[in-house]
């Protein structure tokens, strides 16, 4: 029964998200630089959350989070946006620039994310070298 309603709220969430023509108060950004105000904004709630998320939770917590935000940003867009053409970042042409600068974005935080992660495990077990296989193991 969990997994039907789960399945019926992703449904239901995807058709209001995708079908309903969105407004913020009102607001609807029809020119290109009121586009990609819309894009910095949303860049800013996201930064304004990651440090937030880096103060409050785990070091390990927080570099999984970076590499989520990384992976929705580079899947996202090659998956959704280039391979499917389901919808793009903004409707104008601006798109053509934005999204690459996202992809490439959100492969740096996945790298980010992963080298930080492996840096505090490294230090926490006092190993520099966790990577090189221990002499007499398999």
């Amino acid at each position: 029964m969990k997994l039907l309603g789960a399945v019926f709220a992703f449904f239901v969430t995807d058709f209001f998200f995708h079908v309903i023509d969105a407004f913020a108060f009102g607001l609807k950004a029809e020119t290109q630089m009121e586009r990609i105000g819309a894009v910095v904004f949303g860049i800013c709630v996201l930064l304004i959350l990651m440090v937030l998320f880096k103060r409050i939770f785990s070091a390990s917590f927080f570099h999984g989070f970076t590499v989520a935000t990384g992976l929705f940003l580079s899947f996202d867009i090659v998956v959704f946006h280039w391979v499917f053409q389901l919808h793009r970042i903004t409707n104008g042409p601006e798109a053509n620039w934005l999204e690459p600068v996202l992809v490439v974005a959100g492969a740096v935080l996945v790298w980010q994310g992963v080298k930080k992660e492996k840096t505090t495990n490294r230090k926490a077990s006092g190993d520099e070298k966790l990577s090189e296989p221990v002499k007499g193991s398999f």
